[in-house]
């Protein structure tokens, strides 16, 4: 298994990952997924921000994505936030999902980035919340949703 920069050929990928992950969430109680939505997303996540694709030997198996962009409340800082981080289940419990996440943070000193946000959706796997914890994250927040 190998991490590396997504590429605008690895949208199509992307896209097909994204609708699984999207299956799982409770985003899917009240919007439909989008391809055409997401195939923006994924092109400007590559050309622009932080976007690594896991591969194994039957191929694309993973990814992650975060939008790099100043802090809201210090422009001298630069974060990067979490958009989406998805192993394909059959390619899960091989470290695949450890590896995006260890390779993120080069990518983001690269892109002079000081602090990196990762989402825990009500939805995601307990045993992400321990990985980001082994790998030295902080919780800071809690998010909340209202359909109106």
């Amino acid at each position: 298994m190998r991490v590396r920069q997504a590429t605008l050929a690895d949208v199509p990928a992307v896209v097909a990952m994204s609708e699984r992950f999207y299956a799982t969430t409770s985003y899917a109680t009240w919007a439909d997924f989008s391809p055409s939505t997401v195939e923006a997303l994924a092109t400007n996540l590559a050309q622009n921000h932080v976007l690594l694709m896991a591969e194994d030997d039957a191929g694309v198996c993973g990814m992650v994505g975060l939008f790099v962009a100043p802090f809201m409340f210090n422009a001298a800082k630069t974060g990067a936030y979490e958009v989406v981080w998805w192993v394909n289940p059959e390619a899960q419990g091989h470290g695949t999902g450890k590896a995006l996440l260890a390779a993120i943070e080069p990518a983001c000193k690269a892109r002079g980035v000081d602090t990196i946000q990762m989402v825990h959706l009500a939805s995601s796997p307990p045993q992400a919340a321990e990985i980001y914890a082994r790998m030295g994250y902080a919780q800071t927040e809690s998010s909340w949703t209202k359909v109106v």
